[in-house]
């Protein structure tokens, strides 16, 4: 399984976010995508302190990063997403084969990241196609 991870806010990042795990998904790939497959905070809200959701969330999110075969971020935008930098660390420190995507080009200054999040990122892929064709073949070989 893949976990998908990336800024979860604005419309457009949601619905990249659905497009690229569906794609990967059509490819032969198991995907958690955690706006879909994990805890609405929203919805946590209506039932718990926002403290109580965060712990929650956190617990789902850690446990999943755990299973997974692979880690994927997304790293588009002037800066990536803090949780999903959280979700990196946590990852990289249990070992998870970690991946990026970078379609933006803002996203890396003279194509460096933060020292934090390249040292934890095997290959960083510059087009959804280019991901999915890896990623098609990296479940082949997990099977």
């Amino acid at each position: 399984m893949i976990y998908l991870a990336g800024p979860m806010f604005s419309q457009a990042e949601l619905a990249f976010n659905r497009r690229l795990a569906d794609t990967l998904e059509a490819a032969g790939a198991r995907v958690f995508l955690p706006q879909r497959d994990g805890c609405s905070l929203a919805k946590l809200l209506e039932e718990m302190t926002p403290q109580e959701a965060s712990r929650k969330i956190f617990a789902l999110d850690t446990e999943m990063v755990q299973r997974a075969a692979a880690f994927l971020i997304i790293l588009d935008g002037r800066v990536p997403d803090e949780g999903a930098c959280v979700a990196l660390g946590f990852a990289g420190a249990k070992g998870v084969p970690c991946y990026g995507l970078a379609t933006d080009p803002r996203t890396a200054k003279d194509g460096a990241f933060n020292p934090m999040i390249a040292g934890s990122i095997q290959r960083v892929f510059r087009t959804v196609e280019e991901a999915v064709d890896f990623f098609r073949r990296f479940q082949g070989a997990q099977t």
